[in-house]
C-alpha cells in the first residue's frame, strides 16, 4: 500500500508553496494526506477550495469529537471561533458575526484610517532615526497592528507588548501547558477590562457591546468576543507586513514602481495577501470537517472526514492566476484571492487589515528607499510551531 503524503510538506524556500503541494495540485483538485493527528483530504485548486469554503456542510467542529486529536493551541483557536461543539457551532457563530460585523463598519474603518496612517508615520520616523541594522519586525510589523487593536478595544498602548506574548503563547502548538497558561492570562485580562468598561465606557468595541440595547450579554460573553478580536486581530497582520516586505525586496522592479506610484499600494497589498505563504505553508491551510457527504470530482468526502483547504496553493493556481508565482502590481482584474477565507467565515477584519497594510506599503519604500535585509534571507527563521507562523526578527539596513 502506497504511503500517504505527510503534511506539512518540506519547502526549500521561506516564502511560497512547497513543491509537493504544487505537484498534488497538478495531479488533481483533491488528494488524501496524512497529518500529525489524522488522515485528511487536501484540496489545492482554486475553484474547489472556493466552493468548499462556502459549503455549509463543512465546519470547524468535528461531528465525531471523540476522534479529534488537537493541540491546546488549536483547541483554543477553534473555541474562540465558536467551532468547538458541532451541535451549537452554526447558531453561536452566526451570533458572533451579528455582534461583531457592525463594530467593523465602513464608518469606523474610515475614522480609524487617519489614526493608522499617523501610527505608521510615527513608527517610520523612529525607524529612520535609528542606527542600522534595525529589526523591522520589532520596529514596525509588530507595533502597528497591536496599536490598532488597542484603539479598537480601548486598551492602554502600554499593554501591547503583553498582547504579542499572549498571542504567540496561546497559538504555540509545541507546548500545551504554555498555551493554556497564556490563554488564561488573556481571559483574565479581558474579563477585568470588560468590568472596568461597565463603569468607565469609551469609544471602543467593548463599550459598544456593553451598551447594546438589543442584547443582554454577560461580562463573560463580551470578554469572549474581546478575546477573539484581540487574538485574531493583529497577529496575521504582523505576519503579512513581514512577508510583504520580503516579497517587495525580492522584486526590485515592482518595488521601484510602487515607490514611484504609491497609488498602486492597494494592488501591492492584494499581491502580498495572495502570495504571502511562509515556511511549510501551515499559515495557508484552513482545516474543516465534513458534517455530511460531499462529492468533489470523482471523490466522495464522508461525514466526519477532515478536510484541509489549501488557500495558499489555491492562490498560486495557474488556472486562476496566469503567471501565478509572479508578484505583479499591474494584474488586470485578478480573481479574488482567499487570504481572508470565503463564505460564512469570511474574515470580519479584512477591511481593517487592508487599511493597515496599505498605509504601510504606500509609505515604507518611499520613506526608506534603500531598505534591504541586513542578513542573508535564508538565515531568517519561520516559526513553524505557531499556528499563525511568522518571523520573530527581520534585520534590515538602509
Amino acid at each position: 500500500m502506497t504511503e500517504l503524503p505527510r503534511l506539512p510538506f518540506d519547502n526549500p524556500d521561506i516564502i511560497g508553496i512547497a513543491p509537493q503541494m504544487l505537484a498534488l495540485q497538478k495531479e488533481g483538485p483533491i488528494a488524501r494526506v496524512r497529518t500529525a493527528g489524522e488522515d485528511a483530504w487536501l484540496v489545492t485548486r482554486y475553484d474547489e477550495v472556493r466552493t468548499l469554503l462556502a459549503d455549509r456542510r463543512l465546519a470547524l467542529s468535528n461531528p465525531y469529537p471523540e476522534r479529534t486529536t488537537k493541540s491546546a493551541a488549536r483547541a483554543f483557536m477553534v473555541a474562540l471561533m465558536a467551532g468547538d461543539d458541532h451541535h451549537t457551532e452554526a447558531p453561536r457563530h452566526a451570533q458572533m458575526r451579528a455582534l461583531l460585523v457592525p463594530r467593523f463598519s465602513t464608518r469606523r474603518m474610515r475614522l480609524m484610517k487617519a489614526r493608522i496612517e499617523q501610527h505608521v508615520d510615527e513608527l517610520l520616523d523612529e525607524l529612520a532615526a535609528s542606527t542600522p541594522p534595525v529589526d523591522l519586525h520589532r520596529a514596525l510589523s509588530f507595533p502597528l497592528p497591536t496599536m490598532v487593536v488597542c484603539d479598537l478595544l480601548g486598551v492602554p498602548l502600554a499593554d501591547r507588548e503583553r498582547f504579542g506574548q499572549w498571542a504567540r503563547g496561546t497559538f504555540d502548538q509545541s507546548d500545551n501547558q504554555h498555551s493554556a497558561n497564556t490563554f488564561q492570562q488573556v481571559v483574565d485580562y479581558m474579563t477585568e477590562l470588560v468590568a472596568r468598561k461597565r463603569t468607565e465606557p469609551g469609544d471602543d468595541i467593548l463599550s459598544e457591546l456593553i451598551a447594546d440595547k438589543d442584547h443582554t450579554l454577560s461580562d463573560a460573553e463580551i470578554a469572549h468576543l474581546g478575546n477573539a478580536v484581540l487574538l485574531f486581530g493583529y497577529e496575521t497582520t504582523i505576519v503579512r507586513i513581514d512577508l510583504g516586505t520580503l516579497l517587495l525586496l525580492r522584486n526590485p522592479a515592482q518595488r521601484a514602481l510602487l515607490a514611484e506610484k504609491p497609488e498602486l499600494a492597494p494592488a501591492a497589498v492584494e499581491e502580498i495577501l495572495r502570495l504571502g505563504v511562509g515556511g511549510n505553508g501551515s499559515n495557508a491551510i484552513i482545516p474543516r470537517y465534513a458534517h455530511s457527504d460531499i462529492t468533489v470530482g470523482d471523490t466522495v468526502i464522508r461525514a466526519g472526514d477532515a478536510v484541509m483547504l489549501a488557500i495558499g496553493a489555491a492562490n498560486y493556481d495557474e488556472r486562476a492566476y496566469p503567471g501565478a508565482d509572479l508578484f505583479d502590481l499591474t494584474r488586470e482584474k485578478p480573481k479574488s484571492h482567499m487570504a481572508f477565507g470565503h463564505g460564512a467565515r469570511h474574515c470580519i477584519g479584512r477591511t481593517l487589515a487592508r487599511i493597515e497594510l496599505t498605509a504601510v506599503f504606500e509609505r515604507l519604500f518611499r520613506r526608506l528607499p534603500d531598505l534591504r535585509l541586513a542578513v542573508p534571507e535564508e538565515s531568517l527563521r519561520w516559526q513553524e510551531h505557531r499556528i499563525t507562523g511568522g518571523f520573530d526578527e527581520i534585520p534590515v539596513t538602509f
